[in-house]
């Protein structure tokens, strides 16, 4: 569903808000549009539906998606605003259908007025003083996998006694994960619903199945997650992967970007070019996105 919005040369960021204005799953959004979003949802929070607001970075359109989750897209100045609200309706009609997790902890200082919004960095965000754990579903003893057992595809992945503690912001544990996988963890973490396996996380999250594992490996050795795991696992499990192929000039692209093009050659995915260039990301997508539909394309194959 996010995909969409992720392969979208009008884009330039988008997010899943909370109520209180902190931004998960989040993509590209830069710091600058928070302010403006978070003055907006301190006004309008509890009556929004669907709005734009104008911020320094380009317009932001806004749709509530379940009573505690609101999804933001910054769209590109170019982008009609009729074209943009449109956009983001389909995709908010789609994410109604999804469960999505509850919000992790709340944050301790209200979202500002807006007097106090500015077109700068947002500010710093503390963390809640005393949290109340949210229930954590159990099973029995024997169901759980021993910390020291490699997680598999088709483990469902259970809420563990550190789970809420991972999830507080700024606690020693977030900073440790964070560390250890960036935003990428957080999107896992906020995906386990107590139902899904490895494999359905991945997909949710449109990430490669070994991302996900890793994750998940980390999290069990740290009482983050526990996982219940069949006794026999599928010998391979399939997952439809996404892999450009630039058939351009690589002397009239970009000098910053040749790197990235030329191993663009329909083998490999974004992550894998960004692994194998030793960079992050967001960075080798954003020397693959100015060619998409042009001189690069991409192209869908199911992998084991």
């Amino acid at each position: 569903m996010l995909s969409k919005l992720r392969y979208d040369e009008s884009v330039s960021g988008y997010a899943l808000i909370t109520n209180d204005g902190q931004p998960f799953l989040s993509f590209s959004l830069p710091d600058e549009a928070l302010p403006p979003i978070q003055g907006a949802l301190r006004i309008h929070e509890s009556s929004l539906r669907l709005m734009n607001i104008m911020t320094d970075a380009g317009t932001v359109i806004l749709a509530r998606v379940d009573p505690e989750w609101i999804l933001g897209v910054l769209f590109e100045p170019t982008e009609s605003l009729g074209s943009a609200l449109q956009k983001v309706k389909d995709v908010a009609r789609l994410l109604e259908d999804v469960t999505l997790p509850p919000p992790p902890a709340p944050i301790e200082h209200p979202i500002p007025a807006m007097s106090e919004v500015g077109t700068g960095p947002s500010a710093a965000i503390s963390p809640a003083g005393e949290e109340t754990p949210r229930p954590v579903v159990m099973v029995k003893d024997e169901e759980l996998i021993p910390p020291d057992t490699v997680v598999r595809h088709g483990c469902v992945i259970l809420r563990g006694a550190e789970y809420a503690e991972a999830l507080r912001i700024d606690s020693a544990l977030n900073i440790e994960f964070k560390k250890q996988f960036a935003n990428v963890g957080v999107d896992v973490l906020l995906m386990v619903d107590e139902k899904r396996t490895i494999i359905k996380i991945a997909d949710v999250l449109s990430k490669r199945v070994e991302q996900v594992l890793g994750v998940a490996q980390w999290c069990l050795q740290k009482g983050v997650v526990d996982a219940e795991c069949p006794d026999v696992q599928e010998a391979s499990a399939k997952e439809i992967v996404e892999l450009p192929l630039f058939e351009g000039k690589i002397k009239k692209a970009k000098k910053n970007h040749r790197d990235v093009l030329e191993l663009c050659d329909g083998t490999r995915t974004v992550h894998e070019i960004a692994e194998e260039l030793g960079m992050l990301y967001f960075n080798a997508l954003q020397c693959i996105v100015p060619y998409r539909g042009k001189s690069l394309k991409m192209i869908r194959k199911t992998r084991e």
